[in-house]
């Protein structure tokens, strides 16, 4: 009776073993939810993210928690919830696209990030990631400006050929909708006494040609450029020395008042919007390079624009030791928060001030040392690259670009 008795305590106590055992084996449930967030980079406004995919994976099971288009935009950001997730050590991937805009300028981006040997616990129940594989920094910048033009055979001055490049600096696809060309009313080559003063919050302009499109239409791929001819024509066909612009992406086209000066439109080239140009006739980039140059993000529409941000100023010219009173009618300004980058460009001996302000330009470049130095023709204004194939751009001209270069459409 005793071994009996002895033998149940013991097949008891092997029971009561193999419970607690089990116990301790099941897995643990993290009672609260767990939250992934992602922190986005600094510089972006307005972020959307689509496509995403986030997987969580147990290391000791293998386990896998898949949450597809989860990402909610709350007001601490971008958050993500995991829900009856064990306790223990995770790898976690994340992927997405994300859209957003930089400087006011729409852009978009897929995103790739991962983190691996998170422990999550009920005491430690959340994970945060920072989206670093990208910086968005950088943007549109003008990479070359071909104004001088070229002449003919017969040395006559050609100045159709014009074009003017602008390149996505960053390494995110932006858009280059509502993007304009500007070109400065003032001179560098006269400093004039303005009354109003606006050159410090505004930019006087001669001439804005916009890019047209619904905010998403014109995407503009990381390195890759658009370029804006005066006129997309096979200009060899008139000018054996000159080029061939029928691959622009853009052109400037003019309706003009005067029946002896026709623009000729090549239709398979889309014409750039025109708000405002100084000429009733053609237009044309001043080829000595006395005027600056800008490309600025439109954020009013043109009818508005035309409506609020006209110029009417004045300037004191003097003549021979006379002074003259001149107005300055008929043109607009854009404001140069809306900038988004600019070149100043002059003439070595002729050069006065810079007409933009130094935090878009501190300095100028050229093509050509005189007045009418007649070995400018056929160069341009290009800018420099770093060592990493990106455009140098320290909003200094003169450190920026090469001045008289030879034009990149010129073979």
């Amino acid at each position: 009776m005793k071994k009996v008795f002895m033998w149940s305590l013991m097949l008891l106590s092997l029971g009561l073993n193999l419970t607690s055992c089990s116990s301790n084996d099941d897995p643990i449930i993290i009672n609260d939810p767990v939250t992934l967030s992602l922190e986005m980079p600094l510089n972006l406004e307005n972020v959307e993210v689509t496509n995403s995919n986030i997987t969580l994976t147990n290391v000791s099971s293998s386990q896998i928690h898949v949450l597809n288009n989860a990402i909610e935009k709350t007001s601490n950001g971008f958050v993500a919830t995991f829900n009856e997730v064990e306790e223990g050590t995770y790898d976690l991937h994340a992927e997405g696209e994300l859209s957003f805009t930089i400087n006011g300028v729409a852009g978009t981006s897929k995103f790739e990030v991962s983190q691996d040997n998170i422990n999550l616990s009920r005491t430690a129940s959340s994970m945060k990631v920072t989206i670093n594989t990208f910086t968005a920094k950088g943007g549109f910048v003008i990479s070359e400006v071909f104004f001088t033009g070229t002449t003919t055979p017969e040395g006559k001055q050609y100045s159709n050929d014009q074009y003017v490049v602008i390149t996505n600096n960053s390494d995110v696809t932006l858009y280059a909708d509502s993007i304009a060309f500007l070109e400065s009313s003032f001179l560098t080559v006269n400093n004039y006494e303005y009354v109003p003063d606006i050159s410090k919050d505004t930019m006087a302009v001669a001439a804005v040609y916009m890019i047209p499109g619904n905010g998403t239409s014109v995407p503009v791929e990381p390195g890759k450029s658009l370029t804006l001819a005066v006129n997309a024509i096979n200009h060899l066909e008139g000018n054996a020395n000159s080029i061939d612009l029928r691959g622009a992406d853009y052109e400037f086209y003019d309706i003009s008042s005067n029946p002896t000066y026709n623009d000729v439109d090549n239709t398979s080239v889309p014409n750039l919007d025109k708000w405002y140009c100084y000429t009733a006739t053609l237009y044309s980039m001043h080829n000595r390079g006395f005027k600056s140059m800008a490309i600025a993000k439109m954020k009013e529409s043109k009818e508005n624009w035309l409506e609020k941000y006209a110029y009417n100023g004045k300037y004191v010219m003097s003549v021979n030791g006379n002074a003259y009173e001149m107005k300055v009618n008929s043109t607009y300004k854009v404001p140069m928060s809306w900038v988004i980058d600019g070149v100043n460009l002059s003439v070595e001996e002729e050069w006065q001030w810079n007409v933009l302000p130094a935090n878009i330009d501190s300095g100028w470049t050229y093509c050509g040392k005189t007045m009418n130095d007649k070995t400018r023709y056929s160069k341009a204004v290009i800018r420099k690259t770093d060592n990493e194939g990106k455009y140098v751009d320290t909003n200094n001209s003169a450190n920026d670009f090469i001045p008289e270069a030879k034009p990149s459409m010129f073979k």
